[in-house]
């Protein structure tokens, strides 16, 4: 699913071949987080209730179809139901997935492991998303859509992988009353300090690495890269989240996750105001910051927030996260897209900086303050309707 071949030349498309201002541009994205938002956690805690495999087989059958959509976009109107079809389809693989890992490493006793595997699957999904963007050039210049068209193929194929996944047998929750179960899960999250915590750093750090990927083509070739290197520098931006996650577990062990994530802070700090004060043709490369931060973050937060959630709700609280994530990044990119399109980039990424930053820095002073999941009497007690 990570063979990802529009994405390095995605914002290219939408603004110089269906004639999109970064502003619109930014809107079509929020129109992808909006969609992911409204039926995030709807999709995880059906997950739950349904079972993995039928999930992931929905969503690969919806990719098929979004995908099919943009490969035929026009303008901006069919753009947006492109992105609302495929957010469809990433918010039923959100928390599914991770989930799913979980529940099989637990069923054979090695819970433990999940950051291990965890990276290891984000780093062939980062890869695969890199050599992805090797030819996405390429494909581009030959003919505009066939990386569009390409997906197609890519989700028809998953969708046979996903008919060959097996379920995991996990904790089923059958609540008679389905709002009262949810908001018991609401409950769950709101007295459960360090899951709190957790959700707060995986927001902080998520909202910071992620705004840039919509900015870096612009960037790029505003200041004089040429066209042929944007998929090169998506493949390097890809691979380079690929060895941070390959990294993580190792480092989250060796030095513990509160100082990989302080780190993480750092990194983010160097590629905001790097980009931001730097007027080269190479300021791009300070993007890289923002790659390697989400590689080393992700598998650590994604275990520390598995560990502090109890079995048969995996996916709908980690898509409760994860509609958290989409709902900041709507405040954020819509508002970041517009104020550039006034004020130019650079002024835009430094203040950008200095707001996720902060935000970051006291996400992680939150979490090294939390007490840890093993160390909270309460939370391991299910939240059951």
């Amino acid at each position: 699913m990570m063979s990802l071949f529009p994405m390095a030349i995605l914002t290219v498309f939408q603004r110089d071949h269906l004639g999109l201002s970064v502003a619109q541009v930014m809107i079509v994205q929020a129109a992808f987080a909006a969609s992911l938002a409204i039926l995030e956690f709807p999709s995880g805690y059906l997950a739950d209730r349904i079972g993995y495999r039928p999930t992931m087989i929905l969503a690969s059958a919806t990719s098929v179809v979004g995908w099919s959509v943009y490969s035929l976009a026009t303008g901006f109107a069919t753009v947006v139901v492109g992105e609302l079809l495929l957010g469809a389809s990433i918010s039923l693989v959100s928390g599914t997935s991770s989930a799913m890992l979980y529940e099989s490493l637990d069923e054979r006793g090695r819970a433990g492991d999940f950051a291990r595997w965890f990276g290891r699957s984000r780093f062939f999904g980062q890869v695969a998303e890199g050599s992805a963007a090797l030819v996405a050039g390429l494909l581009f210049v030959h003919a505009e859509r066939l990386p569009f068209q390409l997906m197609i193929v890519v989700w028809v194929l998953n969708l046979g992988v996903s008919l060959a996944l097996v379920e995991p047998r996990y904790v089923r929750h059958r609540p008679d009353r389905a709002l009262a179960h949810v908001i018991a899960l609401v409950r769950y999250v709101g007295r459960h300090a360090y899951l709190r915590a957790v959700f707060a750093i995986a927001i902080a750090v998520g909202v910071g690495t992620f705004v840039p990927v919509w900015l870096v083509q612009l960037y790029a070739t505003d200041a004089g890269v040429p066209l042929s290197w944007l998929g090169p520098i998506w493949a390097v931006a890809n691979y380079v989240v690929a060895l941070g996650s390959a990294a993580s577990d190792r480092a989250g062990r060796t030095v513990g996750m509160n100082l990989v994530l302080l780190l993480c802070c750092g990194l983010l700090a160097l590629g905001y105001f790097g980009m931001g004060l730097t007027t080269a043709w190479w300021g791009f490369v300070f993007y890289f910051a923002f790659n390697l931060a989400r590689g080393l973050s992700a598998p650590l937060i994604a275990h520390a927030e598995q560990e502090a959630i109890p079995s048969g709700d995996r996916a709908s609280l980690v898509s409760m996260r994860s509609l958290l994530f989409r709902a900041a990044f709507i405040a954020v990119g819509p508002a970041a897209g517009a104020a550039i399109d006034r004020v130019g980039q650079h002024a835009v990424l430094l203040g950008l900086g200095v707001v996720l930053v902060t935000t970051a820095l006291l996400a992680w002073g939150r979490l090294v303050r939390a007490p840890h999941a093993r160390d909270v009497s309460a939370s391991p007690t299910p939240p059951s309707g």
